[in-house]
């Protein structure tokens, strides 16, 4: 009787550690695209997200997404860039801070701590650039990644396409084991 019990307790537990291992798993994949959104996955760079169904995606390590297919100039109304880099142990809001400094007195720069995907994330508005850019910075595994939305004319008379994007991008980015 009583390694019939041991065995039951031994089944009961290894079947919990499948039924968490799978919880953890649906927790941690990438988001489901729907009939407005599509999934980008980056698995190199270790990321996932959705994005508004009317643009496009292009080139892997200089992602643009905007509403005409081609390369990275073309016209559009909203553009992002994903790039990544060796954080070097440093925390995003260092990172920020580090460029700020670095570019001195003068700039009207606005910044904002948010979270996303559970990581801390800084929001940098009037980091100067060819375009007007909307950055956010967020370390993960101590990789850096700049998002960096263009052009961020948070005044225009219709911004509606960046920030969709920007929307979608925030509430959605994933990053991947």
């Amino acid at each position: 009787m009583k390694t019939k019990q041991r065995l039951r307790l031994v089944l009961i537990l290894m079947l919990s550690v499948v039924v968490q291992a799978a919880c953890s798993n649906a927790a941690g994949a990438c988001p489901t695209p729907t009939s407005e959104t599509k999934l980008l996955t980056n698995a190199e760079e270790g990321y996932c997200l959705l994005y508004p169904a009317e643009y496009s995606a292009t080139l892997p390590h200089y992602i643009v997404i905007n509403p005409t297919i081609g390369f990275g100039d073309g016209p559009g109304d909203a553009w992002l860039l994903i790039a990544t880099a060796p954080a070097s142990g440093r925390t995003a809001a260092q990172i920020v801070d580090e460029q700020i400094a670095a570019l001195g007195e003068g700039f009207n720069i606005t910044r904002l701590e948010v979270e996303v995907d559970g990581e801390q994330a800084v929001v940098v508005d009037g980091l100067p650039a060819q375009d007007s850019a909307r950055n956010v910075f967020i370390v993960h595994n101590d990789r850096l990644y700049n998002l960096i939305f263009m052009p961020w004319y948070p005044n225009a008379a219709d911004p509606t396409a960046l920030e969709n994007l920007y929307a979608s991008v925030m509430d959605t980015l994933h990053f991947m084991p």
